[in-house]
């Protein structure tokens, strides 16, 4: 295993493509947003150690996402336990965080690509310019 962390991105990715088959799970009715994940099958999923995914999960992740409702009421993005469920993701509340960080990355991309088209053009340009003079 490699000791370099996947992003934020490929994580919650993985994750949500490894999980969405089991989400709302067995008793929909109960409306529990809090889906137990196997850390060590994600961070083998991910080519990576799964103490270090852990802490990123718990350490770095949830302190970014968590939030607290008007009522005082803590969401986190990952919690250690939840009722009898160990090492748990707000799958929906994860779902939204991952599409709003692939909005980012394709705008990203865009940019990126524009960037590149801009210096290709720019590299004609010059080319032309030093090949006609």
């Amino acid at each position: 295993m490699d000791t370099k962390l996947p992003t934020e991105r490929q994580i919650l990715k993985c994750i949500l493509d490894l999980y969405e088959s089991n989400y709302p799970g067995e008793a929909p009715k109960e409306n529990d947003p809090y889906m137990p994940i196997d850390v060590k099958e994600v961070a083998t999923r991910l080519k990576c150690k799964p103490e270090l995914l852990f802490g990123y999960l718990y350490y770095y992740l949830d302190h970014k996402y968590r939030y607290q409702n008007d009522s005082g009421v803590w969401t986190n993005l990952f919690s250690i336990k939840v009722g009898e469920k160990r090492h748990c993701v707000n799958y929906p509340y994860l779902a939204g965080i991952l599409a709003s960080n692939e909005v980012e990355h394709r705008r990203n991309l865009w940019s990126l690509r524009l960037s590149g088209a801009a210096v290709t053009l720019s590299l004609i340009s010059i080319i032309t310019q030093i090949f006609t003079n």
